[in-house]
């Protein structure tokens, strides 16, 4: 795996020169050009610098293609049910990435489940139809059609449709956090 070159590109990106990087990172002059010409190997500290100063995740650095686009045709989207819940409705790719969008239709008076629960990472939840009304914590609030909400997944949160229609959510978790368990038509 080259990461050197990937550095030169993010560098002449940022219009950045090796001086200004050495600058920016503690890293020498001539360090930076070994690496950028793959003379030598960086420690995972000075490459967590150098993502710092380009401004881009160290990921970025070791993979070697970004994944590629995957289209998700409305008629082929996954759908999760379990029991009597509302049937969710995967919009982004269902496999093998780091960010999953949801869509979630809720009846009047249902709340996602008994209880405040957590799950691992973030939640962003954005109203497209009718009233949510979101807890977390001491924070409470009523969501109408286009306000969105972004919060830690690990607090304890709860999400209830706030009217007597249903409302209709988009969810993003980052990790995934649903699992495709069967596909419904």
């Amino acid at each position: 795996m080259s990461i050197g070159p990937k550095i030169k590109a993010f560098r002449q990106e940022l219009n950045l020169t090796i001086p200004q990087l050495a600058d920016m990172t503690g890293l020498s002059r001539g360090f930076i050009s070994q690496v950028e010409n793959d003379k030598v190997s960086l420690s995972l500290d000075s490459l967590q610098k150098m993502a710092i100063a380009l401004k881009v995740p160290v990921r970025n650095f070791l993979a070697e293609e970004p994944f590629p686009p995957e289209l998700v045709p409305k008629n082929a989207r996954p759908k999760i049910k379990f029991g009597n819940e509302p049937e969710l409705e995967i919009l982004s790719a269902p496999f093998g990435r780091q960010l999953q969008i949801l869509m979630v239709e809720l009846p009047p008076g249902y709340q996602a489940g008994n209880c405040a629960h957590t799950h691992d990472g973030e939640e962003w939840i954005m109203v497209v139809s009718g009233k949510v009304k979101v807890i977390q914590g001491d924070f409470s609030a009523i969501l109408e059609e286009g306000d969105s909400i972004h919060w830690d997944g690990s607090y304890p949160h709860l999400c209830q449709n706030a009217a007597g229609v249903p409302a209709k959510v988009i969810v993003a978790l980052t990790p995934p956090a649903m699992l495709p368990l069967s596909k419904t038509e």
